[in-house]
């Protein structure tokens, strides 16, 4: 039922893909390409070390040995919308963990090196620290063993998170008429890479990573950047000396970093 293959041949068959779409159209320059793919798929290795390869294993072992203790087996809910829900469940968990990262100061700490990539395309989707993917881990893991998730469904979501992360980091622009009708539904590069501006009040808005929906349901989705797109400065807010990072320093930065957050100006409410 677990078939851990399929999964990476997933994975690997969808990041060639998006790959080749930036590379035929992209949308911008990119700088230090090479040092920047080094860093990010270092991480994503890394990471992988730990858990991250490992993750739908782990899950789903959760997933499966709680399926009849869940919240979900409460309610006697057909197995269709138990699946359904699960997706639609670990989903929004990962809008408000995206969020809560950004306003704890200590889990801010370790959710900066992804925001300290200074350009966007299909590799900063894997640029996490290994801490915070053992902790993105454990967070799902508790939400799993609380609703009892199907097996199936915490399968398919993982890999459509990881589908549409790096969809959504891609350095590539939808069609215009294509952006207005997906971007009501799932979350594009356009809308994402605003969440990966510089400006504060940007980086505090756009957290989804698949569905669009979370953002507006809870008043955390910018239509658009100041001045616009062109003007869009992608990197760390308050500083943008992350160039000279090296793998090492990037290791290092929850550690050595000032102890701030963005918390301060996590102020999106809309009229």
């Amino acid at each position: 039922m677990i078939d851990f293959s399929l999964r990476i041949s997933i994975f690997i068959c969808l990041l060639c893909l998006l790959i080749i779409w930036q590379w035929k159209t992209p949308r911008a320059p990119l700088k230090q390409q090479s040092t920047r793919w080094f860093h990010n798929f270092s991480l994503l290795l890394l990471g992988a070390l730990c858990v991250r390869l490992f993750q739908p294993l782990l899950l789903s072992l959760i997933a499966f040995i709680n399926a009849e203790q869940g919240i979900f087996s409460l309610f006697h809910l057909p197995y269709w919308s138990q699946f359904l829900l699960g997706i639609i469940a670990l989903d929004a968990l990962i809008y408000w963990q995206h969020r809560v990262f950004h306003r704890v100061p200590l889990l801010w700490r370790l959710h900066q090196v992804h925001h300290s990539d200074q350009a966007l395309d299909v590799s900063s989707a894997v640029r996490f620290h290994p801490i915070e993917i053992l902790l993105s881990l454990g967070i799902k893991a508790i939400a799993i063993l609380c609703l009892g998730i199907p097996i199936e469904a915490v399968l398919v979501f993982d890999i459509l998170l990881n589908a549409c992360a790096m969809f959504n980091h891609t350095n590539a622009r939808l069609p215009q008429y294509a952006e207005s009708i997906i971007k009501r539904f799932l979350v594009t590069p356009d809308m994402h890479r605003i969440h990966h501006s510089v400006r504060f009040k940007e980086t505090n808005s756009n957290y989804g990573f698949c569905l669009s929906l979370w953002d507006r349901l809870f008043h955390s989705y910018t239509e658009q950047a100041q001045g616009g797109d062109e003007q869009i400065r992608i990197g760390l807010p308050r500083s943008q000396n992350t160039n000279k990072a090296s793998l090492k320093n990037l290791l290092l930065m929850p550690f050595t970093s000032p102890p701030s957050s963005t918390r301060d100006v996590t102020h999106n409410k809309k009229p």
